[in-house]
């Protein structure tokens, strides 16, 4: 494992390292660019540098007037400033520690003097690395290269104290074992096994972010595998039932994050048991609509797969412009055929199905001579039924139909149509 990857970045930072250097500080590159270094990971080009310093945001903010494009301070009481110079952000914080006061659903900021102290308080010992600038020296006080080469997850401090600090940790330790391929060192997993019920106090948004990163990785299994194992799955997800069932299903169900958390709560009652569930957790309600969705068409295809093409039609309607996640769905959860290419086909066949209708409430209106009111959802939805039933239709055709259909029920209903 190697750091000369940073040279250009060293580089490009002397500047700014400089004239921290000019005031008696120093300046470390902090962040997930070291680890990525490390494992030979691509680093990209457009990325955001992250800087940790011993001087507080007074001198920073002095620091970088004069050097910086532009600068701004909205962090400032966290101890961060952020300045862009050319293409490049930066975000400078000075030294600190953060921890959870008793009541609190976000962590207070305490600034701390050395590099150290600022690693020690970082989650876990692959990222409480950092290289000093501009020399490039490689300052990893708790081993975390070390535990790189051997595929390791450890906390900087005793995991209690690690995940007291910030309890989101516990979570996103599930997304590193996942990411990086790592394994989960005994005294962690026994932390967040007994502190699983501390991630209560984390705020909402912050523990969806952390879902959705692990949901979109490309194979979140083992990460899921420490939530169930520690009791941190119901917390986020609710009572999603049987661990190793929801694993084994969602190790086939693909890539899409939507489907992938509709078959990990396949197990929970019924599609709107999930729903509630994602609901009761602060999900946010398309999510949970959308899994409501997947849930119920991936059902009611495992149960009867659809035959004809107007069923197929109806069943891709339903499924709310879920349908591919709904028979990715589906076919994790029991036997659909030839599901997946009949949709496919459907779909390119008759682009229109999701479409506004061929003929709007103000055309129907002004075709059948009627008022606003319940006729006229009535109109159109017996247009929506003959065109699952027929297939796409012309203006001329839908008009043609409608004026038939209300001929009908004017002869059954002479009074009674209009109102």
């Amino acid at each position: 494992m190697s750091l000369e990857r940073l040279g250009p970045i060293r580089e490009e930072a002397r500047e700014l390292t400089g004239r921290f250097a000019a005031g008696g500080y120093r300046v470390y590159l902090v962040g997930g660019i070291v680890r990525d270094a490390m494992l030979g990971l691509p680093l990209g080009t457009a990325l955001d540098l992250d800087l940790t310093t011993d001087a507080q945001p007074p001198a920073v903010k002095s620091i970088l007037e004069g050097w910086a494009d532009t600068l701004w301070t909205q962090g400032e009481r966290f101890g961060t400033v952020g300045a862009r110079k050319g293409d490049r952000r930066f975000e400078i914080t000075t030294h600190r520690t953060e921890r959870y006061q008793p009541g609190s659903r976000k962590p207070a900021v305490v600034f701390a003097d050395a590099v150290e102290a600022d690693l020690s308080r970082r989650d876990f010992t692959i990222n409480a690395m950092a290289v000093e600038l501009p020399a490039g020296g490689l300052v990893d006080p708790f081993g975390g290269a070390g535990d790189l080469a051997a595929g390791r997850l450890r906390t900087p401090l005793d995991p209690e104290a690690t995940f007291s600090d910030d309890p989101l940790r516990m979570l996103r330790a599930a997304r590193f074992l996942a990411q990086f391929r790592l394994a989960a060192d005994e005294s962690l997993v026994a932390a967040i096994g007994a502190m699983a019920d501390r991630l209560a106090i984390v705020a909402d948004e912050r523990i969806r972010d952390e879902l959705d990163r692990l949901l979109a990785l490309p194979d979140p299994v083992s990460g899921f595998a420490l939530l169930f194992e520690t009791g941190l799955a119901e917390q986020v997800l609710g009572p999603a039932g049987d661990g190793s069932s929801a694993l084994e299903r969602l190790s086939r169900s693909g890539r899409d994050p939507i489907t992938r958390l509709a078959v990990l709560l396949a197990d929970m009652g019924t599609p709107a048991d999930a729903q509630a569930a994602l609901l009761e957790r602060r999900a946010p309600a398309a999510l949970s609509r959308a899994v409501f969705a997947v849930l119920a068409a991936a059902r009611r295809a495992v149960e009867q797969q659809p035959r004809t093409l107007p069923d197929l039609r109806r069943w891709v309607v339903d499924a709310g412009g879920f349908a591919a996640q709904s028979v990715a769905a589906a076919a994790v959860l029991g036997d659909v055929g030839t599901l997946a290419a009949e949709v496919k086909s459907l779909i390119e066949a008759e682009p229109d199905l999701f479409g506004p209708p061929v003929l709007d409430g103000d055309e129907i209106m002004a075709l059948l001579g009627l008022n606003p009111g319940p006729a006229v959802g009535a109109a159109v939805e017996e247009l929506r039924r003959h065109r699952l039933d027929s297939g796409p239709l012309t203006p001329e055709e839908a008009r043609g139909h409608l004026l038939e259909w209300q001929r009908l029920k004017v002869s059954e209903h002479p009074q009674g149509f209009r109102t």
